[in-house]
């Protein structure tokens, strides 16, 4: 094993055997586009939709996605041609004018017609309101911009069962609905936050107890005891179970935060759903799309809650359907490279850049990666040049995506301990690696392949065996490489040239046993319909190397609209 290139690797246990496959697909240019198919609905004029996203309120502390995923919800529908779409943000999204546009819209849909109904804010839970309607006696709430526990203030929330007449309407009407809530209530992670890394923010608000109560809900008793099975054609998302919390995660493709649950349905409307690609996005699809991508982004954190009626034919059942037109699209563009002149010398909000070769393309990010030290003194980076991907060193208190603890050598993103013992001259290739997951992750978004950690995704201790999982594979063939917390390349399949890549089963299991170094390493599956044989070569000369950006470069040269892409961290601690 090859010192700190192995990183997690952690020891392969066993290795399943696999069937062979003719070779394949040549490369392309990363500023080369690759043709693929951009959808737009059948039937626009029958879809509507009520978005609606607060991230100020009056009283409670300010999310930083929200807005953002209604915006990017309503854009995705727009883009595919839906006119008929309500969009409330922040103050104007008070509970008068968000039923007023549910009673407004519910008056006009039709039969069949297909109503999206989108959330995204701060939930909370409160005691129920009809005793015994709840197993566990708590109400799921959702918190809109004048919010307050006691007063005027309190009719500014909408309790989940308000949303269940709502929806009841809109199915008597013979509409049916599909009702997003990207929000959260409490409870616990998936895995502790390391405090170093600055406020990790949630869509949940701690315990509070309501006075002098001025909510009248317009749900009844009977709305108060409905489940999946009282409705007929409706399905349901939400960001997590009422025992979990979800945090907002960085947009992997443009700048701020998100919620994984709204990031993923909008690039599922768009057709990153339609897993056969016959032009019809199911219920099922929906689903498994959904929860994977959001798992993928969030890092493992974020389980998806759905629920349809047991009335419903998931799998053929229709959420969407898409006409299909092939246009020019690709990956994230190249970065833009600074000139010397550009560079920044001030003590604060410094970007730093790296001069490209001639003809070499950067890393396929347009944004900086945020870099503070934990001290917040910006001198701790005097001397640091990138290799690829831009930098900005900014202080800890403004949202870094990397906090580098000079003392102890740890590097932290998101809450996670990501590499550790780092030295100065080894951050450029943390940060080459931070940019290039975020690009394979919004590439994975439009193209997803399955894979996921088992038996868990908590931070795993020296000497435990996790096993890497990845699932609908049967006749596709495999790439599957690790990126290490320092940037180390390591291809774990096919090892050799020449083996094979085609898997004859439904699933690849990758046992591993972690050891030291510890940190997060990133492992990449990209699959395809036929062979990826350069694509493998490529990173069999990069095995070993800190190379992120060349591992990068070689999957989008070389992707194909058949090939698909899935992105999961594995958490390690001595």
């Amino acid at each position: 094993m090859r010192p700190r290139a192995r990183r997690v690797l952690l020891a392969v246990a066993a290795w399943l055997a696999l069937a062979s496959l003719p070779t394949g697909a040549a490369a392309q240019d990363l500023t080369a586009k690759n043709l693929t198919a951009q959808a737009e609905l059948r039937n626009p004029s029958a879809v509507h939709a009520i978005v609606v996203g607060v991230d100020r309120y009056a009283g409670l502390p300010p999310l930083r996605g929200a807005v953002a995923d209604a915006r990017d919800i309503e854009a995705s529908l727009r883009r595919l041609g839906v006119t008929d779409v309500a969009a409330l943000y922040d103050e104007a999204a008070d509970r008068d004018s968000v039923l007023k546009r549910v009673f407004d819209l519910s008056a006009r849909v039709g039969r069949g017609d297909l109503v999206i109904l989108s959330i995204a804010g701060h939930g909370a839970l409160e005691p129920e309101l009809v005793k015994g309607s709840e197993p566990d006696g708590k109400d799921a709430v959702f918190l809109l911009s004048g919010f307050s526990p006691s007063g005027p203030g309190t009719r500014q929330r909408i309790i989940d069962k308000e949303f269940n007449h709502l929806i009841k309407i809109f199915e008597s009407r013979g509409a049916r609905v599909v009702f997003v809530a990207d929000s959260c209530f409490g409870g616990g992670l998936a895995r502790s936050v390391d405090p170093r890394g600055g406020d990790v923010v949630y869509r949940s608000v701690p315990a509070y107890a309501v006075t002098d109560d001025e909510l009248k809900p317009v749900s009844s008793a009977a709305d108060a005891y409905a489940s999946e099975v009282d409705f007929t054609r409706s399905i349901f998302l939400a960001a997590v179970d009422k025992s979990s919390r979800a945090p907002e995660i960085r947009s992997p493709d443009g700048e701020g935060f998100r919620g994984a649950l709204s990031y993923a349905f909008a690039r599922a409307l768009e057709g990153a759903a339609d897993a056969d690609g016959d032009g019809v996005v199911t219920v099922d699809e929906l689903f498994s799309y959904v929860r994977q991508a959001a798992y993928q982004l969030s890092d493992q954190r974020q389980t998806i809650v759905s629920a349809s009626p047991p009335t419903l034919k998931a799998a053929s059942e229709p959420v969407v359907e898409l006409s299909r037109g092939v246009t020019v699209l690709g990956p994230p563009g190249p970065a833009r490279v600074a000139p010397a002149q550009d560079r920044v010398t001030t003590t604060q909000d410094r970007v730093v850049t790296a001069e490209a070769a001639p003809g070499a393309p950067a890393l396929s990010s347009q944004r900086p990666v945020r870099l503070a030290a934990l001290d917040g003194l910006p001198e701790a980076f005097d001397g640091v040049a990138p290799r690829e991907a831009r930098f900005e060193v900014v202080t800890p208190r403004q949202s870094p995506e990397l906090v580098w603890d000079r003392k102890t050598g740890d590097v932290i993103a998101a809450g996670d301990v990501v590499a550790r013992e780092i030295a100065r001259e080894d951050l450029p290739g943390v940060v080459d690696r931070t940019a290039a997951v975020r690009a394979l992750k919004a590439m994975s978004a439009r193209a997803l392949q399955d894979v996921a950690l088992s038996p868990d995704s908590r931070t795993h201790r020296a000497g435990a065996v996790v096993e890497a999982v990845v699932g609908d594979l049967s006749g596709r063939s495999l790439v599957l490489f690790d990126i290490a917390g320092d940037g180390a390349l390591t291809l774990l399949y096919p090892r050799e040239a020449g083996e094979a890549q085609a898997v004859d089963k439904a699933q690849f299991r990758l046992p591993i046993r972690v050891r030291a170094p510890f940190g997060a390493d990133q492992l990449v599956a990209v699959t395809g319909d036929a062979p990826m044989q350069a694509l493998a070569e490529t990173l069999r000369r990069l095995d070993g190397r800190r190379a992120p950006a060349q591992a990068l470069r070689a999957v989008a040269q070389n992707m194909r609209p058949d090939m698909r892409i899935g992105s999961i961290g594995v958490f390690t601690a001595p």
